[in-house]
This record gives structure tokens, sequence and C-alpha cells, in this order.
């Protein structure tokens, strides 16, 4: 080797592990507005952790919270919950397309054709305030979503959109009647288990510590409590599209197909979010490009807490609270706006080769 060779050997090796680097994010303003909303809001506290490329890019705690902290997180279980059975689906066990009617015969006439897809996209028809045995645990999930059957529709399904989760109530019986299994079991065996969430269950309001909690009417769209890297697991196998430790966990086209605005296009008649593009399977579609593919999906639950995903930007979300929606509706929208602005900016500052 001359000894021009030599002098830019050193050079190029630098440029190579530049080149190799990940980019560093300041997450300042983001942790900023969260310190903010703590206080201004009078939380306990916060979390969030923000991952890309299966690699965490920022995790922080605020108040008394912890990473041991397990909070109830509402409707942030939709999402959990339309995993489970889009594990059934991938296996043959069940179909998005299936109806009531196969599996509860005697059902009243006008729910019979309602499908599982649309028992998970709001479109079933059903009535939208939540049926009393939502909230009884004595009861078993059969006896719940045949209360839930024998209430009047509002409207034809499919013919609306109208979020509630007595729909989710009878798909979740409707999962246990294909595995043969009862809720919580299936939920251990395709979604805790696979995706090492220890600390997740659908015990919220219990005390009780891990290991899982049994529930004898587990609440399918709401009752999950979680802690942050237990949801983050989840976010990064979507984000991944499917992937987890190396191995698919969900197909591909099942993730997509749970991205796409599963609601046909119904009109809204009822709705905690207007600014949603759609719903899919248990997600709302937050932002979409033009040819209709979502671009950013979530579920926020009724107390704050927000996983979601960004597609563009490959990163994947948590953050955990509990608060109310009602007040926090807008800080968690920009809290999205923030993160994104964060990562592209610093993407596109490392792609023009400065980091």
């Amino acid at each position: 080797m001359n000894r021009a060779a030599l002098l830019l050997a050193p050079l190029l090796a630098l440029v190579a592990r530049a080149a190799a680097a990940t980019p560093a994010y300041d997450f300042a303003p983001v942790r900023q507005q969260i310190a903010t909303l703590v206080q201004d809001k009078h939380l306990d506290g916060a979390a969030l952790i923000v991952l890309q490329g299966g690699a965490v890019i920022d995790e922080d705690y605020f108040g008394t919270y912890s990473a041991a902290t397990r909070i109830p997180i509402a409707s942030a279980s939709k999402w959990l919950s339309a995993i489970a059975i889009e594990r059934l689906v991938e296996r043959g066990q069940m179909h998005w397309s299936d109806s009531v009617g196969q599996y509860f015969p005697d059902a009243p006439a006008p729910t019979q054709g309602i499908t599982l897809g649309q028992l998970f996209s709001h479109t079933a028809g059903m009535q939208t305030d939540d049926a009393p045995c939502l909230s009884n645990r004595l009861v078993s999930l059969d006896s719940c979503a045949r209360d839930i059957l024998a209430l009047p529709l509002l409207y034809a399904p499919g013919s609306g959109f109208a979020y509630g989760g007595n729909s989710m109530q009878v798909a979740g019986r409707m999962a246990e009647i294909a595995s043969g299994k009862s809720w919580d079991q299936l939920f251990q065996d395709e979604v805790t288990g696979p995706l090492s969430m220890p600390g997740t269950d659908y015990a919220a309001g219990i005390d009780n510590p891990p290991p899982y909690v049994h529930v004898n009417n587990p609440r399918i769209a709401g009752g999950v409590r979680s802690v942050l890297h237990d949801y983050a697991h989840v976010v990064q196998m979507i984000a991944q599209r499917g992937q987890w430790n190396g191995s698919s966990y969900l197909d591909p086209a099942g993730v997509a197909a749970m991205q796409q605005d599963q609601t046909h296009g119904a009109p809204v008649l009822s709705t905690p979010d207007p600014l949603a593009q759609g719903y899919g399977y248990g997600e709302w579609r937050n932002l979409v490009a033009a040819d209709g593919t979502a671009i950013q999906v979530s579920s926020t639950g009724a107390f704050g807490t927000s996983p979601w995903v960004d597609n563009q930007t490959g990163v994947a979300a948590v953050f955990l609270v509990q608060g109310q929606y009602s007040q926090l509706k807008d800080d968690v929208r920009q809290l999205w706006a923030n993160v994104r602005e964060v990562v592209l900016a610093q993407d596109a500052l490392f792609a023009s080769g400065f980091d």
C-alpha cells in the first residue's frame, strides 16, 4: 500500500462508520411537551417510548411513572384484541367474513348476517351505549354476547360507522368458539406469550400483580391493563410488517388488511375521532396516502394511552398515560406530529450526509 493509501485508509474507515451510524434524534421538544402536559393537566405521570427499525430511539418517564408502571389502557385494548383474532384468521380457524349466525344459530334474525369484520370495525349496527354486562365480571363471555345480540340494532349492518364496545364482545365469544379456548387462554397463546408481554392482561381495575389474571368476562374492547414495554413489542411488530424476533408473527398481507378502511366508506354516525380517515380492524387510520394506504395508524384509549405506527418513518411508539381523552386528545395528536417532525427532520439531515 502506498503512502497516499495509508493516509486515506483511516478517513475511509471513519466515513464507513458514519454511513452505518444511526441518526441521533433530538427529542427535547417532545419531552418538554409531555412534561408540560403532566404538570398542566395534574397527571400522576406519563411515559413514552419511540422505536425505529427495531431500536429504541427515545424512552422517557415523567412524574411517578417508571418501566414497571401498569395502568388500564381502555380502547388501546382494541388493537390487541384484533391481533388475537387475526392470528386465528391467518390459520384458517376464522374468517373476517364469518357471520354471527355461524356461531349463534339462535341469534335474532337481524343480527345473523353481521360479519366478524363488521364487529371489529364498528359497522355492525349495534348499540353504542355499553351493555350492562360489559362491566360484570361474574357472568360468562357467552352470556354477555347473547345479551348484546338480543338488543335492537341502531342501523342496518354495514350502513354506518358508530364507535362502541358491544360488537367486539360478540366477536370475542366467536373467537372462543372457533378456537375452543377461553378468551384469556387464547390471548395468552396468541399475543402475550409470543410477543413477551408478561405485564398485560384483561384485568383492568384489579390490583393483582403478574402473572396473567383470569377474568371470566373480559372486556374485549377496553379491559386491558399493560406496561410500556409490553405494548412497545406490539407496535414494533406492526412497524416490521408482522415480523417479530426474526420470524413471521403475522403475515404482511394481514397487517395491511387490518390497516385498510374496513368501514368501506360508511357514513360516520358516532365517533370520538372526527379527524380519522377511516377505521381498520381495531385501529384508527390517522394519516392516509393518496392511494388510500394508511401512513399512520393508532388505537388511543379513553384515558389517553396512545400506541401508534407511522409507516412512512418506520416509527412505532407508545404514549402511556392515565387521564381523560376528552382533555388530552389535542395533546396526543400534537405528540404524534412532534415525534414525526423530529424523525423526519433528522432523517433528512442524515440522508444528506450530516449527523
